[in-house]
């Protein structure tokens, strides 16, 4: 079998880049070659591919040219849609789940009666909703990635100070606002491989290292203080892996995504997001370090393990030898 490993230039750092008007290092291709040798390694044929977004029939036609049987590590859903427009096989989540925001995967928790922080979403700062929720906030983008757009300001204190965060990122970001109460407690990041029988990985807690909330900076330059296995009870582990893979199988993920949680004070793991498009890498080396390559050494799994493990899952649900 053949795997097309699909990188695209700036796909961590292009949200950012608008809010700083700043350059910042692209290390996409980097991220994306570690892949490839990791599928590589794990014996499967790999191709390199770059998505050109100008021009996704050049894509196809190098996709068909190196007859690649799966692609992996498609990253937006402008790829996943061409996918399945074309009938490609792919691994990771479908358009049912890339295509729906924030706001939209947080709805369908609640609605299963899972936890998740109270909600809204604001288009323009001058026209702040009326609402019932309780300070602080929290403000990011709806569709937002990497943190792009967080710093500290976005823990919203006071009621005066919500449009000005809001603009920032309906201004820069160009996005909508996804306006949550702000859940004191630790952040725990949970790594879920597989698809009609998922597992869990170890658990990832973040700690932060001088600044009250995961900024950009913190994350992408990993400045965080990571502990894996998280810190917690027996009970509290299972509340938390519980939860999550209920919202991986609600939310329809499919061969591998991490799910963002506050493990609040009062003991509820709350959801704060799904990420499809979740980091692998398993070493800086160029690159970030990634949350659930952090999870794969705590199990003592090498990259092509790994790795491999998440384009099996996407090869049997395709069913592809």
């Amino acid at each position: 079998m053949k795997v097309g490993v699909f990188w695209r230039k700036f796909r961590n750092v292009e949200l950012q880049m608008k809010v700083s008007g700043e350059n910042i290092y692209d290390d996409a291709y980097e991220e994306a070659y570690q892949h490839y040798s990791a599928i590589k390694e794990a014996g499967y044929d790999a191709a390199l591919i770059e998505w050109k977004s100008e021009n996704p029939m050049e894509t196809l036609q190098k996709v068909l040219e190196e007859k690649v049987d799966l692609v992996f590590n498609a990253s937006s859903l402008q790829e996943v849609a061409f996918l399945e427009a074309f009938g490609i096989p792919f691994a990771g989540s479908g358009i049912d789940l890339v295509a729906i925001d924030k706001a939209a995967r947080k709805k369908i928790v609640a609605f299963h009666n899972l936890p998740t922080p109270k909600f809204m979403v604001v288009e323009d700062p001058e026209n702040i909703p009326n609402h019932d929720l309780k300070f602080p906030l929290f403000v990011k983008p709806v569709r937002g990635r990497g943190s792009a757009g967080i710093s500290e300001e976005n823990i919203v204190e006071r009621a005066e100070d919500l449009p000005r965060v809001v603009a920032k990122i309906t201004g820069k970001i160009g996005q909508a606002a996804l306006v949550e109460e702000f859940i004191k407690g630790r952040e725990i990041t949970v790594g879920i491989i597989g698809y009609k029988d998922p597992k869990v990985l170890p658990l990832v807690e973040i700690e932060y290292n001088s600044v009250k909330t995961n900024t950009f900076e913190h994350k992408m330059y990993d400045n965080e203080i990571i502990h894996c296995p998280a810190r917690l009870s027996p009970e509290e582990e299972e509340r938390v892996k519980s939860t999550a893979l209920e919202i991986y199988k609600v939310l329809n993920a499919r061969d591998y995504a991490r799910i963002d949680m506050i493990l609040g004070d009062d003991g509820v793991p709350y959801f704060l997001e799904i990420n499809t498009f979740a980091g692998l890498t398993m070493s800086k080396d160029g690159t970030h370090h990634g949350y659930m390559g952090y999870m794969a050494k705590t199990l003592g799994m090498s990259r092509a393990e790994f790795i491999g493990a998440i384009v099996k899952s996407a090869a049997e649900r395709y069913g592809l030898s």
